[in-house]
């Protein structure tokens, strides 16, 4: 979520001149601008989402292609990669649509606009451009500004980096669905795994279960804590969607649409009614781990929901609500323009604009309503307030390998590996043959924190075999994030999580700060290391592996950021006596928030070799 830089509030307006700081409100704004007014400059920033054209040009969308074509002739642009015209395409289809083709229309300018920056990758940046290492490093400080004036080489740490708590809005902020892809994981039957910062259930959807003689006829207990409100209510009630067996479109349309069928309402209702069911959780005490309990304001909002069915809003609705989500900086028409087939352009930015999966189309509108768990909160609650996609988190090296482009679209690969997925769970949670279930799920709005001891005593007494952390690693400095592993871990534990912001604390994971003599060869080597990975994740091409229609520096970065990983790596360990088990890089992949996610699994008890396998983490 982004943040307020005065009270870290959740927040979509950013300064007006900088366009890189985000605030609340005026007052937030206007407290913070003495020190702000040092770094703010009025910088041009290209807006793909302007409806009507790019915020840096008054010019319309024809115009300023002919202008970018101009601009590409007179610079020698070597490598043209042809970006298509998915705008037109999508008016083959819906041609009435006007408002949501020329707003794609400045999309493909913004992304011809992006190409042009390749030519100029050996040039050098102005090292303390306030829009630059906002980007970079995700802060403008003094700190910062000491680091990067003092000598340094690449690998070196920037240990003053500001770390924001991930608790600071109180749940308020919320994720409508995870924004990362999860690596398989394995659940060792009769044995605990705690899910903190769970966001959702998709973890579950690539999970796979060990099973032995002794703990055959035991379930597993999945624990999850999280600190929004909104993700406990929602998964809650897809859980009890699960456990009845509600259609799997239904559940897929509460996980991930903005729009539902009057049938997925009707399940919805149902699974709302047994979640209103459950006991009550202690306000200000941990809960019973392994019981269907609702904290006061998790009941809050269900309730609420409960008050919405009899007057949901409509798909015309929802389409408005989900537009205004849309930030200045979206990057996800990439995933667009990469596709081949021009079916699956037009149907996945069908898919952005709309917020509807599956697509609504062969639905009548008076069968439709909008999403009552995206569209109708209370208390402050605003789920999906900034860009977020379901693409984002899906695993993109098992849906393309499972489907071949020619008799599968792209979002019905999506949608096969969803049915197949989400079946997969729903067994799981319903009674056995010998009468247990493979899987308990048991979900609690909580916060894992250092000052949360009562809950992380409680966590220990599980003993659970393992934790996933999801990112929240990217909140704590090292020495206090392995004190919190510490007090919660039991005598085996294996604790796997993933970090966003590794890379804005390592100088040189970032192209632009290589000698400018080799940045050409940097990005030459990346275009070659993904068409290697293009043509093994995705054998049957969806989408290109050649001529990637990317930002220059993201293409840098991933070779980039194999050169400094294990600088990373030390410093997060730095005095930890633990075995490390894997830390890798996701493979890349078009639709990622980013390319650049690093994957972690390590155990305290230094008796457990991860390495040779002996460990439920995959």
């Amino acid at each position: 979520m982004n943040k307020c830089n005065v009270c870290q509030k959740s927040s979509t307006s950013k300064c007006s001149k900088c366009h890189q700081i985000y605030y609340c409100s005026k007052e937030c704004q206007k407290e913070d601008w003495k020190k702000h007014k040092k770094l703010c400059r009025n910088s041009p920033v290209i807006n793909i989402n302007d409806k009507t054209e790019s915020s840096n040009s008054n010019l319309p969308p024809q115009m300023l292609d002919e202008f970018l074509s101009d601009m590409m002739d007179r610079t020698n642009f070597v490598e043209n990669k042809n970006v298509p015209n998915f705008g037109q395409e999508y008016a083959t289809k819906y041609p009435n649509e006007r408002q949501r083709i020329k707003f794609l229309k400045s999309a493909e300018s913004a992304l011809k606009c992006i190409q042009l920056e390749d030519k100029f990758i050996e040039h050098d940046l102005e090292m303390f451009d306030p829009t630059y290492l906002s980007k970079r490093w995700n802060e403008f400080s003094d700190d910062l500004i000491k680091f990067l004036s003092s000598p340094r080489k690449v690998g070196d740490i920037f240990t003053g980096k500001t770390k924001n708590p991930y608790v600071v809005d109180r749940g308020l902020g919320a994720l409508s669905f995870s924004n990362m892809p999860k690596l398989s994981f394995s659940l060792e039957q009769g044995k605990v795994h705690i899910a903190v910062g769970f966001v959702d259930l998709d973890l579950l959807l690539r999970a796979e279960i060990k099973q032995n003689e002794k703990s055959v006829k035991k379930s597993i207990k999945f624990i999850g804590y999280e600190g929004s409100v909104y993700s406990v209510a929602k998964t809650n009630v897809i859980k009890e969607m699960m456990m009845e067996k509600a259609p799997i479109r239904s559940i897929i349309e509460v996980w991930f649409s903005t729009v539902w069928t009057m049938e997925t309402l009707k399940h919805f209702e149902n699974a709302v009614k047994r979640v209103l069911n459950f006991g009550d959780a202690p306000n200000n005490s941990p809960p019973n781990p392994m019981k269907n309990e609702l904290h006061p304001e998790v009941r809050s909002l269900i309730l609420h929901w409960s008050r919405s069915i009899n007057s949901p809003k409509s798909q015309k609705g929802a389409h408005k609500l989900w537009e205004k989500t849309f930030t200045q900086n979206s990057t996800i028409f990439f995933t667009v323009g990469n596709l081949i087939e021009q079916r699956d352009r037009i149907q996945t930015a069908r898919h952005i604009l709309t917020g509807e999966f599956p697509l609504m189309d062969d639905q009548q509108p008076k069968n439709l309503i909008a999403s009552i768990t995206m569209f109708n909160c209370n208390n402050g609650i605003s789920p999906h307030s900034t860009d977020e996609f379901m693409l984002q988190m899906m695993p993109m090296d098992v849906i393309l390998q499972k489907n071949q482009r020619k008799n599968t679209t792209f979002l019905n690969a999506i949608y096969n590996f969803l049915e197949e997925s989400i079946t997969k769970i729903c067994d799981w949670l319903s009674s056995s043959t010998t009468g247990g279930k493979v899987i308990e799920v048991y979900l609690h709005y909580q916060f894992v924190s250092n000052e949360n001891s009562a809950l992380l005593s409680s966590i220990r007494q599980l003993d659970p075999w393992t934790m996933s952390w999801s990112n929240i690693c990217d909140y704590f400095y090292p020495n206090d994030f392995h004190k919190l592993l510490k007090a919660c871990s039991g005598n085996d534990t294996i604790h796997a999580m993933s970090s966003m912001n590794w890379i804005t604390e390592v100088y040189g994971a970032h192209i632009k700060e290589y000698d400018n003599s080799i940045r050409r060869k940097i990005l030459i080597n990346a275009h070659k290391l993904l068409s290697k990975v293009g043509k093994i994740m995705d054998p049957s091409g969806y989408f290109r592996n050649t001529k990637i229609i990317e930002h220059p520096f993201n293409l840098g970065d991933l070779i980039a950021v194999m050169t400094v990983k294990d600088n990373w790596k030390d410093y997060f360990f730095k005095g930890q006596n633990l075995n490390i088990g894997e830390v890798l890089i996701i493979q890349y992949a078009q639709t990622n928030r980013t390319n650049t996610l690093l994957n972690l699994s390590f155990t305290y008890n230094t008796d457990i070799n991860i390495k040779t396998g002996l460990t439920s983490y995959k």
